[in-house]
């Protein structure tokens, strides 16, 4: 569900399929192959050293300028994601929107993924704008005319809890439940917004709802997931309905 694993993954599929064969390997080749051997973080939500990945994929778009867009889109959108990872957030939302201009958004993932970006660097009405946009556009997860599923929804809720709009991103919840009945972070922000308009048994039900699905999970998933739980505004909600 994660928008920076959506697009860590399409862009290695992408870029993997542009190795060239061994009697023709030039220097941009070489470069560009250093991709491949970048490491995704444990939680698929970025690299393991985004400065690593910066200067891997820096020295690949240098020479990569003459390639075909989405060749070119690709690579800017990974550095985007290391951009963001270390807090540039400037530097991450130049690429971003350079992306944008070669490649215009062609499911609600390109939109996301800009959206968080905004978000994060304290633009979130920024990020509503363009969200809302995607959806009136029906830019769903496989393009236009497509159901908007729960990313959509989810993003557009942490948007609007950004901007305090509490029944706004409850109903943003709720709506993106529909389509992901088991997810847990929409329970626990749905849960965050509940509280807010002090509705505390609904906050309580959300938060048992999401302690009763980490409880289903396994192995790495379930760790992973523990451990966002304590992220401030959630241990806070834990403590206050841990009855």
């Amino acid at each position: 569900m994660r928008a920076i694993y959506a697009v860590l993954a399409s862009c290695m599929v992408l870029l993997s399929g542009c190795a060239t064969s061994p009697e023709k390997t030039t220097q941009t080749d070489t470069a560009c192959s250093k991709i491949q051997n970048l490491a995704i973080a444990e939680d698929d939500n970025g690299f393991v050293t985004p400065d690593e990945a910066i200067r891997v994929l820096s020295a690949c778009e240098l020479q990569r300028r003459d390639t075909p867009a989405i060749v070119r889109a690709s690579v800017l959108k990974m550095r985007s994601v290391a951009y963001g990872q270390i807090k540039d957030y400037s530097k991450a939302i130049a690429d971003a929107e350079e992306v944008r201009r070669l490649l215009p958004a062609r499911t609600a993932w390109d939109v996301i993924f800009m959206a968080a970006l905004y978000r994060d660097s304290g633009q979130p009405e920024k990020a509503l704008g363009l969200l809302r946009n995607m959806l009136k556009d029906h830019l769903g997860m496989s393009g236009k005319g497509t159901p908007p599923g729960m990313p959509s929804y989810y993003h557009l809720g942490l948007t609007l809890v950004a901007l305090e709009k509490w029944p706004e991103a409850a109903e943003a919840f709720t709506e993106g439940l529909t389509y992901q009945p088991d997810y847990i972070w929409a329970y626990m922000y749905r849960a965050l917004s509940f509280d807010a308009m002090n509705d505390s048994e609904r906050a309580r039900a959300d938060v048992r709802e999401a302690q009763r699905l980490i409880s289903m999970q396994k192995g790495k998933q379930q760790l992973i997931a523990q451990k966002s739980l304590g992220e401030a505004q959630f241990s806070v909600l834990l403590k206050k309905y841990r009855n």
